[in-house]
């Protein structure tokens, strides 16, 4: 036994009910009449739980009979509030239950060892009780925004990153070794979880408080959808043409950080080479973002998303992956870098990450970072190409020359940096 274990577990548990109790006892006049528990009560459930677990060598028994005996307290104080006809939920009784098994965690030796790691368990199941107990009201806001398709999409989510992911096979299949099961899989979680995080960031923020926070937001779903997005609203309004190209220019921005992200997600050591490239094509979105932006008020500028993640979608990307791999892979054995540039060319096309993927995963394997720098940059720049057509086809000239002066610049600097790092690299 450590010096003065017992002395810190029952403090610990004092503290941990004193901490519930105080968030309880200020929310007294909301649970109607559950009076169970307050200030003085949890710590004294707490306390309970510690000396039961404390004094459980000398009688085997003593745990059980004080749980149980909680239990039958907490089962006629709820039993009593239903015969008064008070309506309330069950939070509170399990509060109790909750502040009495903590306790008794404190005091439980060789439950987790050494003693420091369990007070801080102790503390932290305390306070991310606590959180729960007070956040009554945030999280019902929360749930209200959520809606059923938003469930099922998290669930499906879930269930590929902690269900399917973890089945997948991890070696090399396929045609030259180039496919990876659980790379494949992994890269799909990646994605979808960087999307996902933009898109719960709307729902709880909401793009409407600031237009450039909605589009920097989209940009990490989707940069091309906020360019479709705007591109629609101008169409129908072309003196939103400014704004949206703003926005447009904001979520580009959004979106090569992105691919900085997911570089040292994969291969940190190829931002060395990517660095300056992608700095100064940021840096170029944000000048286009300064020249183009004027700001309006307009309902119309509502940028809408839907959830990121659906199966078809992820089986989609998968198989984008897994082409894109394949062929970059094909393309360094059979056709060296002008046939990686060429793959990476027509991936970009539709998806600047699989391609950045991709890339990092080849420079990993050996392939020169500068060839990987290139791809990469080759793939944004097309897919630049690509939204700017998008943005004139749809939105018309008032916003495609807007859109078009950001994507010059961005892939301007994006050669002249990739020179520099060439030719001083």
């Amino acid at each position: 036994m450590e010096p003065y274990e017992t002395h810190l577990a029952l403090g610990a548990a004092l503290a941990v009910g004193l901490l519930v109790g105080l968030e309880r006892e200020q929310t007294k006049p909301d649970r109607g009449g559950a009076e169970l528990g307050g200030i003085r009560t949890y710590p004294i459930f707490a306390l309970l739980g510690a000396l039961a677990t404390l004094l459980g060598p000398a009688s085997m028994w003593l745990p059980l009979v004080a749980l149980l005996g909680v239990f039958a307290l907490v089962a006629v104080s709820y039993a009593a509030d239903i015969r008064r006809d008070v309506d309330h939920g069950m939070t509170t009784e399990v509060s109790v239950i909750a502040t009495y098994l903590i306790g008794a965690l404190a005091t439980s030796r060789g439950v987790v060892e050494p003693m420091a790691d369990r007070l801080i368990l102790v503390a932290g199941l305390g306070v991310a009780l606590t959180f729960l107990l007070g956040s009554k009201q945030w999280f019902h806001a929360t749930a209200a925004r959520v809606t059923r398709e938003d469930f099922y999409a998290t669930l499906k989510f879930l269930i590929v990153a902690v269900i399917v992911l973890p089945m997948l096979p991890d070696r090399d299949l396929g045609p030259l070794g180039a496919l990876n099961p659980r790379t494949l899989g992994l890269l799909v979680v990646m994605i979808s979880g960087l999307s996902f995080i933009g898109y719960v960031a709307m729902k709880l923020l909401g793009a409407r408080r600031g237009l450039l926070l909605g589009a920097a937001l989209g940009g990490l779903v989707s940069s091309t959808a906020v360019t479709l997005s705007f591109a629609n609203r101008t169409k129908a309004e072309p003196r939103l043409a400014p704004v949206a190209a703003g926005a447009i220019a904001i979520a580009w921005t959004i979106m090569l950080a992105r691919v900085a992200v997911l570089v040292a997600l994969i291969y940190p050591e190829l931002l060395r080479t990517l660095a300056i490239p992608l700095g100064a094509m940021i840096g170029a979105a944000l000048l286009g973002l300064l020249v183009t932006f004027r700001r309006s008020d307009d309902e119309a500028t509502r940028l809408e998303l839907k959830n990121p993640f659906e199966l078809g979608s992820a089986i989609k990307v998968t198989l984008v992956f897994a082409l894109v791999l394949l062929a970059m892979k094909a393309a360094q054995v059979y056709a060296g870098d002008q046939g990686i540039f060429l793959a990476s060319a027509l991936g970009g096309t539709t998806d600047v990450d699989a391609v950045t993927l991709s890339s990092a995963k080849l420079a990993k394997g050996g392939l020169a970072p500068l060839t990987a720098t290139i791809a990469i940059a080759i793939a944004i720049a097309v897919n630049t190409i690509v939204k700017t057509g998008l943005a004139i086809g749809v939105g018309g000239m008032a916003l495609g020359k807007r859109v078009m002066l950001v994507g010059v610049l961005v892939i301007a600097a994006g050669a002249g940096a990739l020179v520099a790092t060439a030719a001083f690299g």
